[in-house]
């Protein structure tokens, strides 16, 4: 049986009653205290509180994040934002479960007014966990490179602009490094492409595993790779490229007797640290041509910029 309380206000036929149960949403309204006075089971299983635990003693506040958080929903209901004085429709806020874990909704609420008199508010909470999670695993995809599982280059641009803005501000450090593999077009032609696609993945396995929580890694494309760092002056960030080359280059999986007179791939880096650039671009440029630096001195180096 639903268990759901009225005030005297509100309406108390069975129809009524019977659509709250029924809805696939959560139902909960409050009276002009801000108490909770309707509560269908759908609520309750939202929440995990039991209906005779919330009806007629919760305040809304705690079924929200807090207070304020239902002051401020209170307010968009009074503006003409959100469908109109008196309604909300499709408002995305969150509420709390009984044991405070945060829980994505969309609400459209609307007042109940009896004589010109506001006599409190109803709302549906639809669950937007679910669309949430997937929108959340549409959005990495659409910025990661599937093969490396490191961010790609549209993302790449829009890390290195946002950190360039924060040190444009704030003056702390920033370094990049750029680098590509050498010989990595002969380990192609010779042990095909799905030796080569491994050596890829090596690369992105290894930037995940030693890279710091802050820094950021990029396959930009082919075989060239991008680390951001921020906070990082420019000996710091040899320290990492050197590390990064080492780690690599000792983990080389292939023997001569296999490969022929193949050469091991290795990394060409140019490392970089922001100096006066005001631009992402800039300071990607100086990176390149460090990197080709490094190259052009033989490559499986690191160079600073």
């Amino acid at each position: 049986m639903i268990k759901t309380v009225f005030s005297s206000t509100m309406a108390k036929d069975n129809i009524i009653v019977n659509l709250i149960g029924a809805c696939p949403d959560g139902i909960i309204g409050v009276d002009r205290h801000g108490t909770v006075v309707i509560f269908n089971a759908k609520a309750a299983a939202l929440t995990r509180r039991k209906c005779e635990d919330v009806l007629g003693c919760l305040d809304i506040g705690q079924i929200y994040e807090s207070r304020e958080q239902a002051r401020r929903i209170k307010a968009a209901i009074y503006a003409e934002d959100f469908g109109g004085v008196g309604r909300l429709d499709g408002f995305e806020t969150t509420i709390v479960d009984i044991d405070n874990k945060s829980i994505p909704i969309r609400l459209s609420a609307a007042l109940i007014i009896e004589n010109g008199n506001e006599m409190g508010s109803v709302g549906f909470f639809h669950d937007l966990t679910n669309q949430k999670i997937m929108e959340e695993k549409l959005h990495k995809l659409s910025i990661t490179d599937g093969l490396t599982n490191l961010f790609n280059q549209r993302h790449f641009h829009s890390c290195l602009a946002d950190e360039m803005d924060r040190v444009n501000r704030y003056g702390s450090p920033l370094s990049l490094i750029c680098f590509d593999l050498d010989k990595f077009k002969d380990c192609n032609d010779r042990l095909g492409h799905l030796e080569g696609d491994n050596v890829l993945r090596r690369v992105g396995n290894l930037l995940n595993d030693i890279t710091r929580h802050s820094d950021k890694s990029f396959r930009y494309g082919g075989d060239e790779f991008f680390v951001l760092l921020p906070e990082t002056n420019l000996d710091q960030a040899m320290i990492t490229g050197e590390k990064i080359r080492r780690i690599f280059n000792d983990g080389w999986l292939y023997e001569p007797a296999e490969t022929g007179v193949l050469s091991p791939v290795t990394l060409s880096m140019g490392v970089v640290q922001r100096k006066e650039e005001t631009s992402g671009v800039a300071l990607m440029k100086r990176g390149d041509v460090a990197m080709y630096t490094a190259k052009n001195q033989g490559g499986d180096r690191v160079v600073a910029g």
